[in-house]
């Protein structure tokens, strides 16, 4: 068998499950999986860190995009890189990586904190900046006291401030929340670059048509997006052509696309209207489109427009128009 015959994502699959359910016993690698898993995902995070351009060198199609982008707007990003935060940052664009602000936190519930102005970027597959600190936190707890170094060896968190390792989260939170152990490494690049194959690896969904048996620690992203669309505005599909190793996205779009195609359309709310759908893809033949358009059968193409040459200023114009 060839390496091009391979089901890549079947295979992570396998792996996937072979960890999940810890068929290997006592022989289970990891919180983050097995070896290979672990090569993996170091590996994706290594590569995406190497090639994302440096904050001083983004295309201005990128900062364009996050300039256009107002306090409110929700993105839902499958990509495992920092491109966009990188863009919202060098244009000063307030951005949170998690779905709410709360405040007034007890056992009862919570305020949501409504008080900052920010864009809203959900990576709903993880990110190569991300890491758990979970197991650490636990070896920091069991750690002896007369151990001859004061605190457990990690490539970042026995010094997070080298790599600049900050919480993902802001403000209170609920104790049994699965992202107060999230941390982003903000120079991650220079970590990549120092290497820590087997030591830790970044917090990512792999590219697996299993990989919702991990996605629990992003559950709440999730919440509530079965009503999504029903009072946007506007609304873009960029680059996802729903692939059949991401197949549970149809039941997501299905209804966020319903919702906002079916809802309130035509009318004037708060002083405006809808927009058509924008659907963003590079499909430069007659086949490709159509197997586009069969993959979105539900979309109501008379309220959507299409642009098939990829991401380009023109799409720009498409979803942000004035």
């Amino acid at each position: 068998m060839e390496p091009e015959d391979i089901d890549f994502e079947q295979f992570l699959a396998f792996l996937d499950l072979e960890h999940h359910l810890k068929l290997r016993g006592s022989d289970t690698w990891s919180r983050d999986g097995n070896e290979t898993q672990v090569v993996v995902k170091t590996l994706i995070g290594q590569i995406l860190a190497e090639a994302t351009p440096a904050p001083n060198a983004i295309p201005q199609l990128y900062l364009d995009f996050a300039a256009s982008l107002q306090p409110s707007d929700y993105v839902l990003t499958f990509n495992y890189d920092v491109l966009l935060e990188r863009a919202l940052e060098a244009v000063r664009k307030p951005f949170r990586l998690f779905p709410s602000r709360l405040r007034n936190v007890t056992p009862m519930g919570a305020e949501v904190d409504t008080s900052h102005e920010e864009v809203v970027l959900l990576k709903l597959h993880g990110s190569i900046d991300w890491f758990d600190r979970t197991d650490y936190s636990e070896r920091e707890r069991d750690w002896p006291k007369d151990a001859k170094h004061s605190k457990p060896s990690h490539p970042i968190f026995a010094d997070p401030d080298e790599f600049e390792a900050v919480p993902l989260v802001e403000g209170p939170r609920f104790p049994h929340d699965a992202l107060r152990e999230m941390y982003r490494v903000r120079r991650v690049r220079q970590l990549y670059q120092r290497g820590f194959l087997f030591h830790c690896a970044p917090w990512l969904l792999n590219p697996s048509s299993a990989k919702m048996l991990y996605a629990a620690t992003v559950r709440d992203f999730w919440y509530g997006m079965g009503s999504a669309g029903l009072w946007n505005f506007g609304l873009a599909i960029i680059g996802f052509s729903l692939p059949i190793h991401d197949d549970y996205m149809r039941q997501v779009l299905y209804r966020i696309v319903t919702n906002y195609q079916q809802a309130n359309w035509g009318k004037r709310v708060l002083g405006r209207r809808k927009t058509p759908l924008v659907l963003i893809d590079a499909r430069s033949s007659k086949a490709g489109k159509e197997e586009l358009e069969s993959r979105y059968s539900f979309v109501d193409w008379n309220k959507a427009v299409t642009s098939l040459k990829g991401f380009t200023q023109q799409t720009l114009k498409l979803m942000f128009p004035t």
